[in-house]
Parts: C-alpha cells; sequence; structure tokens
C-alpha cells in the first residue's frame, strides 16, 4: 500500500507541474503596442541621406498613438515560456500597429527606386543605407519597435537590424539578424551570394551602425576570438536575395591587397628615410661633400622616395574611395575595374 500511495503522490506532484507549464504557455505574452484610436496626433519624419551619386530627401507623416504605445511599460513584455527568437524578433518587427510606417516607408522609397529605375539589389542598398544613415546610440537593454527607431531617428545596433530586416522582408527579400552574443552585438543579413556568404550561414551580414557594404564583415567581429559563435534568425518569409554579392567581394578584395600593400610600401618607406637621413648628414661633412658617389645615391634614395610617397597617395585614395561609398557599390566596382 505504501508503494501506492508513493506512486499516487508522484502523479499529484507530476500533474500539478503540468498545470503549471500549462498555465505558463497560457500566460506567454509578446511585445505588443497598445494604441489609443482616440490620439489622432501625427510627427512629421525628415528623411535624408547619400545615396549612389545623389541624395535621397522625403518627409512622412506618422501617427504618434503607435509610436507613444511602443513607449508603454511593459508593451516589449519578454516572454516567459515557449518563444522562441524569431517569434520575438517578428513581434517587434512586424506588430500591426506600425503599418502605417511601412506603407510611407514604402511609398517614399518606391517612388525614388521608379523615378531612378533602380534595380533590386540597389534597391536592397537603399533601405540598407537609409537605415545605416540612421544616427547609432545604444538604447539600453530593450529592443525598440521600428517605429521608435524611426520617429526618434537613433537605434542601438539592434534596434537598427531588426527595422532593417523588416523592411527587407517586407519588401519580399529573405533577410534575418545575426546575434553575436559574446560580443554584445547584431547585425542584420540577408540572403545572398556565397562570395559573402557569412561563416556558412547562407547569409551576407549587414553591419547597420555605420555605412558598410553588404557582406562585408564588422571590425568588431575581426578582434574577437569567439566571433564566430552567432545565431541567426529569419525575420518573415521573403524569398528574393541580393546577387551583387561578387562585386562586393571583388572590392573588398581590392581594399584587403591595397591595405597589405601599403603597409610593406611604409616599412620599405620608413627604412629608406633612415638611410637618406644618414647619407644627409655624411653630405653635410665637408669631407664628403664632393663625394660624387655618395651625392648619386642620396640623389637616387630621395627620388625612390618621393615615388613610393606618391604611390602610397594614390593607394590611400583608392582606400577612401572605397571606405567612403558603400553606398555607392556599381560606381566603386566600376572604378576599381578601370583602374587594373
Amino acid at each position: 500500500m505504501k508503494i501506492h500511495y508513493k506512486i499516487l503522490f508522484s502523479l499529484i506532484i507530476l500533474l500539478i507541474i503540468a498545470a503549471g507549464i500549462g498555465l505558463i504557455v497560457h500566460q506567454t505574452t509578446y511585445p505588443t503596442i497598445p494604441v489609443n484610436e482616440s490620439d489622432t496626433s501625427t510627427t512629421v519624419v525628415h528623411i535624408e541621406f547619400p545615396f549612389m551619386d545623389d541624395v535621397v530627401l522625403g518627409n512622412i507623416t506618422l501617427r504618434l498613438a503607435p509610436y507613444y504605445g511602443a513607449k508603454n511599460e511593459g508593451a516589449k513584455a519578454t516572454p516567459l515560456f515557449g518563444c522562441s527568437p524569431e517569434i520575438y524578433y517578428s513581434a517587434i518587427a512586424y506588430d500591426p500597429a506600425q503599418d502605417q510606417m511601412y506603407e510611407k516607408l514604402f511609398a517614399l522609397f518606391n517612388a525614388y527606386a521608379k523615378e531612378h529605375t533602380l534595380t533590386n539589389d540597389e534597391y536592397i542598398e537603399l533601405l540598407t543605407t537609409y537605415v545605416q544613415n540612421i544616427p547609432y546610440k545604444t538604447s539600453g537593454e530593450e529592443i525598440k519597435f521600428p517605429i521608435e527607431t524611426v520617429i526618434d531617428d537613433w537605434g542601438d545596433c539592434d534596434d537598427k537590424s531588426i527595422l532593417l530586416a523588416g523592411l527587407l522582408d517586407k519588401k519580399g527579400y529573405e533577410a534575418g539578424v545575426f546575434l553575436f552574443k559574446n560580443d554584445n552585438h547584431m547585425a542584420a543579413g540577408v540572403k545572398g551570394g556565397y562570395q559573402t556568404d557569412y561563416e556558412n550561414s547562407g547569409y551576407s551580414i549587414i553591419e547597420t551602425t555605420r555605412y558598410a557594404y553588404i557582406g562585408e564583415i564588422p571590425e568588431l567581429l575581426h578582434q574577437g576570438s569567439d566571433h564566430d559563435e552567432y545565431s541567426f534568425y529569419q525575420i518573415g518569409n521573403g524569398t528574393n536575395f541580393y546577387t551583387a554579392s561578387w562585386q562586393v567581394s571583388a572590392i573588398l578584395n581590392v581594399r584587403d591587397t591595397a591595405y597589405a600593400t601599403l603597409e610593406t610600401l611604409y616599412q620599405g618607406l620608413n627604412s629608406l628615410i633612415v638611410t637618406i637621413e644618414e647619407e644627409k648628414a655624411m653630405l653635410a661633412n665637408p669631407e664628403y661633400a664632393s663625394n660624387t658617389t655618395l651625392r648619386s645615391e642620396y640623389d637616387l634614395h630621395l627620388n625612390e622616395y618621393n615615388k613610393g610617397i606618391a604611390v602610397g597617395d594614390k593607394i590611400r585614395d583608392t582606400l577612401h574611395m572605397i571606405n567612403s561609398e558603400p553606398y555607392n557599390r556599381e560606381k566603386v566596382y566600376q572604378t576599381i575595374v578601370s583602374m587594373k
């Protein structure tokens, strides 16, 4: 009988635990924006950023009720149980209260794309540059809703990455976010070519805290020993992808080669300047002033040094172009091709 009581007691405990789990599942909460429908106030968001050889300009008028709702305490409630990161991030990106914001943004960007006959790749870069241009500031542990990032006109790496992933997916591109827990960093990602495939994920990484090429690995991830420890979470169900990875790869290869060449060049020039200074000091000595061989060597080394400086300046110009215009990928690519 004692055994039966033990079994019965165990069953009761299991039922209580199961009921508790069921209650937790039932009480699972997701980020939700409460909207005061009686609030009809609006705000004008000014949009201005460089793109290709142009500047994108426009104003969009957004309702403030969803923005105020997103600021409410508890709107970004963390799920208690059973919520995958994909669901959580998607809830942040796609709360229906933000539909008007997305519609207004796409009305502006679609009109610009039509007027300038942008390709699909250039449209991805247009959305990317818009988000990268939003000022970067840390915003605490909670991820902001995209409408907050757009109206506040600033955001953290996760705020901006969620916004970009949402924009890309709503436009039909397969996108998501990379999460690097060891580096406390998030970046967006889009399905792209193998040339810029990040760590066999199938996606090209997009740094959102600054202007960067699609597929360019952030410097932060080069510095950490555990940067390869990441998770990728797809947001939405987009299917289109980025096809200019091969050009980006070519640009970044030229940049890497330029940095390596510049380092070697300057090492040689630093050694050469030591020799030049020694020869200059000797020629200042009356004993060697009339030494034609020494004078010839000095002139030769000085000429070599000046040529090296000129070569270095050209390399630096190339690097400046590559680093300063990631939002002008086609022009940068054609420029480096013409230099060969």
